[in-house]
């Protein structure tokens, strides 16, 4: 059975996700004090007992999903659970890289610390926002987009996450005038800044952000990446680095990683993933997909793949 291991982006976070998992099982525990010392952080007390506004914070809800995709992956892999491929959606792309084997833990906190920091200094001079807008084809869309643009002030489609579904940004008068134009063709909604810019608007936390990049070793994947970029199939640590800048300030291609899932039997999404289960679900509701959030899911897992008995290191001596 080929397994495909998919990790949320930022919308998906909520308090309490991942508590079942943290409750369970002590390489959980062992990962948020990890985490909670790099970042000089309470990573408990945030993805636990804080507030949905705290959460929602950029720099917490991006390291707050790292660390609970990265943690259950580890349980996952505790219990010989290996997926065959890995893909992570917008941000949650740095956690597949983690359990890809790409770089450790403290050094995908720092990366993702790092970006947030550059990424709202340069966003609080900026008069932008971020719309999801379903109904229209990317052609129409990308079509306005230049119509309302000008020197000053430009929208993009920095989303694709399907023929349909995109989401735009731009400076907020260029994004009025798409939704006067759109008007009655398709449903919009305002989404926020913080599911990122992926557009030229982000050029300068490009800059910004390179020489940080430098200090951390891009190691070649031990799991094959589906890239957000263009679901290109990616290994190369060299190749990795690269896109990890364009992933910055780039349009995503979601739809073309959701077309690359064709190829497996078994699609698994780390929690907090209830919306991404969804999307998958939608376009393979014949294939067997799975949020794992608490134990029930591991083993109803190991049953469901017949994992043998010493494949897990779970083989009782006595």
């Amino acid at each position: 059975m080929k397994i495909a291991l998919l990790f949320p982006g930022y919308g998906s976070q909520f308090v309490g996700m991942g508590k079942e998992l943290y409750d369970e099982y002590r390489i959980v525990q062992e990962y948020f004090e990890e985490a909670s010392h790099v970042l000089n952080n309470n990573f408990v007390k945030l993805c636990f007992a804080s507030s949905d506004a705290e959460l929602s914070r950029m720099v917490n809800a991006y390291t707050s999903l790292f660390l609970i995709g990265a943690a259950t992956y580890a349980v996952l892999k505790e219990h010989g659970i290996e997926p065959d491929v890995v893909a992570g959606y917008n941000n949650g792309e740095t956690t597949a890289l983690f359990a890809a084997g790409c770089f450790s833990l403290p050094d995908g906190l720092y990366l993702l610390n790092k970006f947030c920091s550059f990424y709202q200094e340069i966003v609080e001079e900026m008069d932008v926002d971020s719309l999801a807008v379903t109904g229209v084809s990317a052609a129409q869309l990308d079509k306005i987009c230049k119509q309302v643009s000008d020197k000053q002030a430009e929208a993009f489609i920095v989303l694709h996450d399907s023929p349909t579904e995109h989401v735009v940004v731009g400076h907020r008068n260029q994004l009025a005038q798409i939704q006067d134009i759109i008007d009655g063709l398709g449903s919009m909604e305002y989404v926020g800044v913080e599911i990122g810019l992926h557009s030229s608007l982000m050029n300068d936390v490009v800059d910004l952000f390179k020489s940080y990049l430098e200090k951390v070793d891009f190691k070649d994947l031990k799991i094959p990446l589906i890239s957000c970029i263009d679901g290109q199939m990616v290994t190369m640590g060299s190749d990795v680095k690269e896109r990890f800048i364009r992933h910055i300030n780039s349009p995503l291609e979601w739809f073309r990683v959701m077309r690359m899932l064709d190829d497996y039997d078994c699609i698994l999404v780390a929690v907090p993933g209830d919306d991404l289960c969804e999307m998958v679900k939608k376009q393979y509701p014949d294939k067997i997909i799975m949020s794992i959030a608490k134990k029930e899911d591991i083993d109803t897992l190991k049953e469901m793949i017949l994992i043998e008995p010493e494949k897990t290191g779970l083989i009782d001596d006595n």
